[in-house]
C-alpha cells in the first residue's frame, strides 16, 4: 500500500512541476513584453514632449507638463515590472508613488488652467482641492504601509 501510494504521487510532483516551471516562463514572458511596452511607450511620449517643447507655439505648457508627469507615471509602472521580474516581494509603495504623481499633474494641470483664465474658478478649485486630498491620503497610507512592512512578521 505504501510503495503504490508512492509511486502514484510521484507522476503528480513530476508533472506538477513541469507545468509549474512552463507557466513561471509564461509569466516571466508576459512581464517582458508588458515591460517592453511600457517603455516604448515612455520613449515615445517622452519624444513627444520634447517635440512639443521644441515647436512650442503650436503647443501649451499644460500639455507639456501633463506628458512628461505621463512619462513618470509609466516609469514607476515599470519599475513594478521590473519587481515582479526579480521575484521581490509585492509592495504597495509604487502605487502610492504613482497616486501622488498623478493627483500632483492634476493640481498643476487645474493650476495652469486656472492661470490662463479658463474654466469656472469654483469647480477648478474644487478639484485641487479633491487632488490634495489624495495626495494627503497616499501620504498617510505610505506612512502607515512603510510601518507595517517594516514589522517582522511572525
Amino acid at each position: 500500500m505504501e510503495k503504490s501510494r508512492r509511486r502514484d504521487s510521484v507522476p503528480d510532483n513530476w508533472f506538477s512541476r513541469f507545468f509549474g516551471r512552463w507557466l513561471d516562463l509564461l509569466d516571466d514572458l508576459i512581464l517582458v513584453v508588458v515591460a517592453i511596452g511600457i517603455v516604448s511607450l515612455a520613449i515615445i511620449l517622452l519624444a513627444e514632449g520634447i517635440s512639443d517643447f521644441y515647436y512650442f507655439e503650436s503647443h501649451s505648457i499644460p500639455h507639456i507638463v501633463s506628458e512628461l508627469m505621463f512619462v513618470l507615471i509609466l516609469m514607476e509602472l515599470f519599475r513594478q515590472v521590473v519587481r515582479q521580474l526579480k521575484r521581490h516581494s509585492f509592495s504597495l509603495h509604487p502605487f502610492f508613488f504613482i497616486g501622488v504623481i498623478a493627483s500632483i499633474r492634476g493640481i498643476l494641470l487645474v493650476q495652469m488652467k486656472l492661470a490662463m483664465g479658463g474654466g469656472d474658478v469654483y469647480i477648478d478649485l474644487a478639484q485641487i482641492g479633491v487632488y490634495a486630498v489624495v495626495v494627503f491620503i497616499m501620504a498617510i497610507s505610505y506612512f502607515f504601509s512603510s510601518k507595517v512592512e517594516g514589522k517582522p512578521s511572525d
